[in-house]
């Protein structure tokens, strides 16, 4: 017999997001974020407050596979809240911007990412992710993607990367960041 998990074709992999309707004692109870281990007898749900949920497949009832999340337009927002957040990440440079859902779209999620916290190093660059950001210094399109795939366990749903560099600046650009003045 399968199980609302197996029904996922293709099967459940770490990594993926996910929407988890499971019995409980006390009644239906719905669980949303990333699968950080899945076996024959259990998956593990990583949810935006960092908070582990062991979900025996057998209370699973319904289970749905869904992208990173779409955020506010990266464009929009107020240049002194992205000053504030990379004064706080220590970043500086021109602000480069980019939807976490239009940078990953298309792209297999990593089964692991480094550990649930405020920042993480990616590629020799730090991140730091607050509230619905993640701000770097310096980085190319590859280490802003590996920082945006971590950020979104957090919530995270846009990226800036600071940078006064051309070269860095023109790849960005080319990945689909955008320039603020």
């Amino acid at each position: 017999m399968t199980d609302a998990v197996d029904r996922l074709l293709p099967g459940l992999r770490a990594g993926e997001r996910v929407t988890l309707l499971a019995a409980t004692d006390a009644g239906p109870a719905e669980v949303l974020g990333f699968v950080t281990a899945v076996d024959a007898e259990t998956l593990a749900v990583l949810d935006r407050r960092g908070t582990s949920h062991r979900v025996p497949r057998a209370a699973v009832r319904a289970a749905k596979r869904l992208g990173v999340a779409r955020g506010r337009d990266p464009l929009a927002t107020p240049r002194r809240l992205l000053d504030d957040l990379a004064a706080r990440a220590g970043a500086s440079g021109t602000p480069y911007v980019a939807r976490i859902s239009d940078l990953l779209a298309g792209l297999e999620p990593p089964a692991a990412v480094p550990p649930w916290g405020p920042v993480a190093e990616f590629a020799g660059v730090v991140a730091r992710c607050e509230g619905e950001w993640v701000t770097l210094t310096d980085a190319g399109p590859d280490a802003a993607r590996q920082a945006a795939w971590w950020a979104t366990r957090m919530g995270a749903r846009s990226v800036q990367v600071r940078t006064d560099d051309p070269a860095v600046a023109a790849e960005l650009t080319a990945a689909g960041f955008r320039p603020l003045s």
